[in-house]
């Protein structure tokens, strides 16, 4: 069967490991990338980088993959090509995530390599998963979460919308984290989290308010 014509948004880190990802299955062939502004003869990985205005105007209902790991631009560029038509955005899992029979998987949505996902989870679109994070059973992670390398998440969370966990932290079961709350890199968070909220440390207490709409990195 020939492989379906794709084209990744975004030119750093996280677009090489989802291209490695994409290459390493058997359903997608990536076309090209895209960036904002590329710069004349530009290319990435050996593909051609279009310009993000041009490839707007002219590939509406194609493909795309949004391949940037911060959740607010992640967001924005969503928001700009689906106002431009695009409506094809494939959700991407890597060949050595394990991920239970019957776990819901948004549009959109990325799951590295390592990742472990368990039973009656349901993951909301254009999450990220990254490499080696842990998603327990029946956990829900909101649209436009994401959970860095090495973060997990105990059963029966409930993960706000664009919310982020940080590297290596752990959540414990059954907490509830607010839309775009931080739990910072390497923290044990065995309270809830409201929305907006930056905790840290171990126990993780709350540090400060966030600034809606305040991205992460």
């Amino acid at each position: 069967m020939p492989r379906a014509p794709v084209h990744i948004v975004g030119c750093g880190g996280h677009a090489k490991v989802i291209a490695m990802m994409v290459e390493a299955g058997d359903q997608l062939d990536i076309v090209s990338f895209i960036d904002r502004d590329p710069g004349e003869g530009a290319s990435f990985l050996g593909r051609s980088v279009q310009d993000e205005d041009t490839f707007l105007e002219a590939r509406c209902g194609e493909a795309v993959i949004i391949a940037l790991g911060e959740g607010v631009r992640r967001r924005e560029t969503v928001t700009r090509y689906k106002q431009a038509g695009f409506s094809s955005f494939p959700a991407i899992v890597a060949s050595s995530a394990a991920v239970a029979e019957g776990v819901l998987i948004g549009e959109g949505s990325v799951v590295m390599p390592g990742v472990i996902v368990n039973p009656g989870a349901e993951i909301d679109a254009f999450c990220v998963l990254n490499t080696g994070a842990i998603l327990e059973h029946d956990c829900r992670l909101g649209d436009y979460a994401a959970l860095a390398p090495g973060a997990t998440v105990g059963g029966d969370c409930r993960i706000g919308a664009g919310a982020y966990i940080g590297i290596g932290a752990a959540v414990s079961h059954g907490r509830t984290i607010g839309q775009s709350a931080v739990i910072g890199g390497g923290s044990f968070l065995a309270s809830d989290a409201g929305s907006d909220e930056l905790w840290g440390g171990v126990p993780a207490v709350l540090i400060r308010k966030r600034a809606p709409g305040a991205t992460v990195l």
